[in-house]
């Protein structure tokens, strides 16, 4: 196997694109198909996409059309006429789908791959039942077991598709991995700096975290909160009835080379995402970022997150206010702190590094392109 198709709008910033790199520094010829226009939704500008080389690893930008509208991807498409080129054109021993299996788009890339006999390994992060008619969970359960392989992005993500085509061969690895500073730098601070990141939505749980942290008020601590979102407003409001909000810091939504800047800043990241039967936690991507940062992480246990922490931090119920707000007092101790922060970026150097989910990868599509 020597040349690769990736084709996913995840790629859209090159700060997604380490275990690209990675990949093409093995040997392999890299492309990878990006929409060529993309409205991103946290901040709605625009984001047009030109043609670059990075060694062995292309960048190839693709016409799409229903792509970022709102953050829905289910009824985006690739140009048809552009995606058969490119398949001939570069004729790739094997094509990975990073769209999710049940979107118009994945479906579409993996009937044209198959038109031209060759092998197709999709990625999943979805991880709750999904609800479809006979006819096109029929479908779904048919591409399935054509697929050469699948890499989900959680054990139960994969569970899931077992149910489905118990023959495919999958294999659990993260879609990106994490950039690890040689040296973690932190900047000197009073008291508990805690952050949390994400979009400020009711599935993320903050106003959980708020509840928490109101039981834990005689403590020094700080929050800064990474994101925008339609829940922010009712959550300002709830900081200020908690009698929180001098001690809440509002940054909205931030680049990704931005939020970089924040680890150093943090003693602690906090993810209290809240499951439910149409949604669990999927992507844990800012998880491994603040562990390969050496930043002490707190989560529930909802979806991948326990998966992600394993024994390098601290899960609690889903919930349960008075569990985090324990686990925020043993935080606050910076000797139990420091230990797992260090836990924390040895799992993430082990396991969460691009050239570790790389070397994952490939040796997964060794073994599905025989």
């Amino acid at each position: 196997m020597r040349r690769v198709l990736v084709i996913s709008h995840t790629y859209l910033q090159p700060t997604h694109r380490g275990k690209l790199r990675a990949l093409a520094a093995r040997g392999l010829e890299v492309t990878v198909a990006i929409p060529q226009r993309w409205r991103e939704p946290w901040f709605g500008r625009p984001v047009d996409v030109a043609w670059e080389r990075q060694g062995a690893l292309e960048v190839f930008p693709l016409p799409a059309s229903g792509m970022g509208n709102k953050g829905d991807l289910s009824k985006a498409q690739y140009g048809r006429r552009a995606l058969r080129a490119l398949l001939r054109d570069r004729r790739p021993d094997l094509v990975q789908i990073e769209e999710e299996p049940s979107t118009l788009a994945a479906r579409q890339v993996f009937s044209a791959s198959r038109r031209l006999g060759i092998p197709v390994v999709m990625f999943t992060h979805q991880n709750v039942e999904l609800q479809l008619d006979w006819w096109l969970s029929w479908k779904h359960r048919r591409m399935l077991r054509r697929l050469a392989g699948l890499i989900a992005g959680s054990d139960l993500a994969g569970s899931l598709v077992r149910r489905d085509a118990p023959k495919l061969p999958i294999a659990v690895i993260p879609q990106l991995g994490a950039v690890a500073p040689h040296e973690p730098q932190h900047v000197p601070h009073e008291g508990l700096a805690i952050g949390f990141v994400g979009r400020l939505v009711p599935q993320k749980g903050l106003d959980n975290l708020l509840q928490a942290l109101a039981l834990q008020r005689a403590a020094k601590w700080r929050l800064t909160i990474v994101g925008d979102g339609p829940d922010r407003e009712r959550l300002e409001q709830l900081a200020t009835e908690l009698r929180l909000a001098a001690r809440v810091r509002w940054t909205g939504g931030l680049p990704a080379e931005h939020v970089a800047n924040l680890w150093p800043e943090l003693d602690v990241l906090v993810l209290p995402s809240r499951s439910s039967n149409e949604w669990r936690e999927t992507n844990g991507q800012v998880l491994m970022e603040a562990m390969a940062n050496e930043v002490s992480v707190l989560g529930t246990d909802s979806g991948v997150i326990p998966e992600l922490i394993g024994d390098a931090g601290i899960v609690v119920p889903d919930g349960d206010l008075q569990a985090m707000a324990g686990a925020v007092e043993r935080l606050s101790d910076q000797a139990t702190r420091r230990g797992l922060a260090q836990a924390a970026r040895a799992r993430a150097l082990r396991l969460y590094s691009d050239d570790a989910i790389a070397e994952r990868t490939l040796t997964f599509w060794q073994q599905v392109a025989k």
